[in-house]
């Protein structure tokens, strides 16, 4: 969900060939009302998953960064659902965030890759 005009998420899911994926848009530096606003609606699209893991695309080409709460409330997301998640391709030209998910990848379950455009993202997630 797009709160304002300068942060926020959106949330869209589209059915494929090996089942869904959920892509989410990250806007601004995000806030802990974003993080609350938001769940939901991804817990939401999680359940709606004919699949138990998830291919997820989290396009970040707008994002700023976290609020300090915001940055702890995607700590626990990660770990509430990291275990769910099959791939998450990231996108964005940001070396900042490109370095931040070399990190994390190594402690998810599943494949974690960074692409600076959209269209190889969705390529990879789709295969």
């Amino acid at each position: 969900m797009t709160l304002t005009s300068s942060h926020g998420f959106t949330l869209e899911s589209v059915d494929v060939a090996h089942g869904s994926v959920i892509t989410v848009f990250a806007r601004g530096r995000l806030s802990h009302q974003d993080y609350v606003d938001f769940i939901p609606q991804l817990e939401a699209a999680i359940a709606e998953q004919a699949d138990e893991r998830l291919r997820l695309v989290f396009d970040a080409r707008e994002l700023d960064g976290w609020e300090p709460q915001a940055a702890i409330d995607d700590l626990r997301l990660g770990l509430r659902h990291g275990r769910h998640v099959q791939r998450v391709a990231l996108v964005t030209e940001a070396r900042w965030l490109a370095l931040l998910s070399s990190v994390v990848g190594l402690l998810m379950p599943g494949e974690l890759r960074h692409f600076e455009d959209r269209a190889s993202a969705d390529a990879w997630i789709r295969a």
